[in-house]
C-alpha cells in the first residue's frame, strides 16, 4: 500500500489541530504493528502512525503517559500529540511530532546502553504484569509442530544478515526453514527450559522494543528513541539482557559497561536473565513461520507480498544468527566484568 486512506488526510488534521495539509502524507516506513506516514502542514511536520492490529485507547493511554514521563526527563522522542478531545487515537491513527533522522548511521553501544539506563531508571510503575509475549516460552509441542509444519510445506527463507555472533543453522543458503528450525529444536527447547517468571517486585514500564533501528541519531544532534507502542511491563534486567543478545559480544560489552555507568538498574548475572530474550525469540520465530505458511498471505496484493517477504527475510536472519545457550553463557560471561 502506498496510499494513505482517501479522504483520512484532513480528518487527521482537523482531530489533531496540526493545521492545513500542504500534500496528502507520504509513506515512510512500516513495521509489525502499523504504518508510517509523513504528513507536512502549514504548521510543521508530522508523524501519523496507521495501527494494523486492533487498539484500544484504554491501552495507549499507558504508553502514552510512559513516553510523557520519558520526555519530561530529557529523554528526546517524538513526541505524542492529543487529539482536541483530549484522545490518543483518532480511528486507527495516532500522532507525533516528525524528527528528521541521520540517514545510515547507527548509534554506538555506549550510547544504547546508555539511553537504556536512562529508560530504567524512570521507574515507571507497571500498568500489570508481563504478557506471555515477553515471559512465557513456545514449549516442546509447539516446536515441533511448527517444524513439523514447515518442514512440510518446504517454505524457503531469504538470505538472512544478522547483527549478532550467534550458531548459524545455514537457513540464509535456500534451505528450507522448517529443516533449519528442526535441526534448531533440541535447542529451542533447552532455551525455554531456562525462563523464570519475572520478579512482580521488580517490575517496571519498558520500551520493550530498544535496538539500533528504534534508537537513532538525530540530524539535528543527539539521539532519539522510536516506536513506543510495544512498551509495557517488563523486568529491567531481563530487558537489558535482550537488548545484548543484539548486539556482538564487543558491543554487548561496550553497552554493558555504558549502562552501569549511567546508573542502570539491570545487572546481567544468571542465565535466567536472559529469559525474556529467549520468550521473544521463541514467539518471533512462531510469529514470522505462522504468516509465511498462512494462506491469507497468499493472495497475490502488494500487502501480502510485502508480508510473505517480511516474514521470510526475518526468519532467515533469525535461524542465521539464534539465540543459544552458548550465546548467553558468553554474553554473561564478557559482562561479568562490567
Amino acid at each position: 500500500m502506498t496510499e494513505f486512506p482517501a479522504g483520512l488526510t484532513a480528518d487527521v488534521a482537523r482531530a489533531y489541530e496540526l493545521g492545513e495539509p500542504l500534500r496528502p502524507p507520504v509513506y515512510a516506513a512500516r513495521g509489525e504493528l502499523g504504518r508510517i506516514w509523513r504528513l507536512d502542514t502549514d504548521r510543521g511536520s508530522w508523524a501519523v502512525k496507521e495501527s494494523l492490529v486492533p487498539v484500544e485507547e484504554g491501552d495507549v493511554r499507558a504508553d502514552h503517559a510512559y513516553q510523557l514521563a520519558a520526555a519530561d526527563a530529557g529523554i528526546r522522542l517524538p513526541r505524542p500529540r492529543l487529539t482536541s478531545a483530549g484522545a490518543v487515537l483518532f480511528g486507527v491513527c495516532r500522532v507525533y511530532e516528525w524528527v528528521d533522522l541521520v540517514d545510515g548511521e547507527v548509534v554506538t553501544a555506549a550510547e544504547l546502553g546508555a539511553v537504556t539506563a536512562r529508560l530504567h531508571r524512570l521507574g515507571h510503575p507497571a500498568g500489570g504484569p508481563v504478557i506471555p509475549w515477553f515471559s512465557e516460552p513456545i514449549g516442546r509441542d509447539r516446536w515441533e509442530a511448527l517444524a513439523e509444519a514447515g518442514t512440510g510445506a518446504g517454505a524457503e527463507v531469504g538470505t538472512g544478515a544478522g547483527t549478532g555472533a550467534g550458531t548459524g543453522a545455514g537457513a540464509g543458503t535456500g534451505e528450507a526453514w522448517g529443516l533449519a528450525l528442526a535441526r534448531l529444536l533440541p535447542e529451542l527447547v533447552a532455551l525455554d527450559a531456562l525462563v523464570v517468571p519475572p520478579d512482580p517486585g521488580s517490575l517496571a514500564t519498558c520500551h520493550r522494543d530498544v535496538n539500533v533501528e528504534n534508537v537513532r541519531r538525530a540530524r539535528d544532534g543527539g539521539v532519539v528513541v522510536l516506536d513506543w507502542e510495544n512498551c509495557g511491563a517488563a523486568q529491567p534486567a531481563y530487558e537489558l539482557a535482550s537488548i545484548l543478545t543484539d548486539l556482538s559480544l564487543q558491543d554487548a560489552v561496550v553497552a554493558y559497561r555504558a549502562y552501569r555507568a549511567e546508573g542502570g538498574r539491570g545487572v546481567i548475572a544468571e542465565r535466567a536473565d536472559f529469559s525474556m530474550a529467549i520468550a521473544v525469540q521463541g514467539h518471533l520465530l512462531e510469529f514470522y513461520a505462522r504468516r509465511a505458511l498462512s494462506p491469507l498471505e497468499s493472495a497475490e496484493s502488494l500487502e501480502s507480498a510485502e508480508n510473505r517477504s517480511r516474514a521470510r527475510t526475518r526468519l532467515g536472519t533469525m535461524l542465521d544468527q539464534p539465540l543459544t545457550l552458548a550465546r548467553i553463557d558468553a554474553l554473561r560471561s564478557a559482562c561479568s566484568g562490567g
